[in-house]
């Protein structure tokens, strides 16, 4: 009877050995499944964790593309209407650069002073300059002027050789500055020379009545041909009388 209860024990025990070894067996691979499971789930979230960061950031760059895109938009349109304003303006301006011009133009006619025509045997002092000795008239200009510009040198050979003559006496004692001076002197009050009529007296020599302008004197000159040339013969006096 005892051996049949032990007999009884052990089978019951080695029933419950197997029981619990297959449960192990079972919890061991439920753990690993598990772990695996957990593996899995863990990847998949990783991944749609950057699958949606991923999302975000195409999001993000689509919504600055589309930004870019409308600035870009309206950028166009200010250029566009900063050229057609560019173009107005340089269309105002040539237009009042050329109103401007017109002005100018019509004023310069309406208000710009005549310029006489030049009156023959009159010799305004601006005129003046060293005509030369081709004839009477330019050679009593040459005179004058060399006077005027203070060069006593120019002056004699303007001269005939009688009055060359008479001058060198007159000059005497005198410095080449102090004759300058005393002809800028003479002519500095001098405004035109006007000859009023000329004759000749004897065959290469006139007498020309001449009217100096500014000191109001009228006077009688002489000019003689020398040679090619005329030249000034001096101022023509009457006699004093006895």
């Amino acid at each position: 009877m005892n051996t049949i209860r032990t007999f009884s024990t052990v089978l019951l025990a080695t029933a419950l050995m197997l029981t619990l070894t297959g449960c192990g067996d079972d919890a061991k691979k439920f753990q690993a499944e598990n772990n695996v499971l957990r593996a899995e789930v863990a990847e998949l979230k990783a991944r749609t964790d950057a699958e949606a960061q991923a999302a975000s950031t195409r999001d993000a760059e689509l919504k600055r593309l589309q930004t870019a895109a409308t600035e870009a938009v309206r950028l166009r349109g200010e250029i566009t209407q900063l050229r057609s304003g560019s173009k107005d303006t340089e269309s105002l301006r040539a237009e009042n650069l050329r109103l401007k011009t017109e002005n100018q133009t019509l004023r310069g006619a309406t208000t710009a002073p005549t310029t006489p025509a030049p009156t023959p045997g009159h010799f305004p002092r601006e005129s003046w300059s060293h005509a030369g000795y081709q004839s009477p008239e330019a050679a009593l200009i040459s005179a004058i002027y060399s006077m005027q510009q203070g060069n006593p040198k120019q002056y004699f050979d303007s001269l005939t050789t009688e009055e060359q003559l008479r001058m060198t006496k007159v000059w005497e004692n005198k410095t080449p500055e102090e004759i300058a001076a005393k002809h800028v002197a003479d002519t500095s009050k001098i405004t035109g020379m006007r000859i009023l009529n000329s004759q000749e007296v004897a065959p290469g020599q006139m007498m020309m009545s001449v009217y100096i302008e500014g000191v109001d004197r009228a006077e009688k000159v002489s000019m003689k041909r020398v040679g090619e040339e005329w030249k000034f013969g001096g101022y023509i006096r009457e006699p004093a009388k006895p």
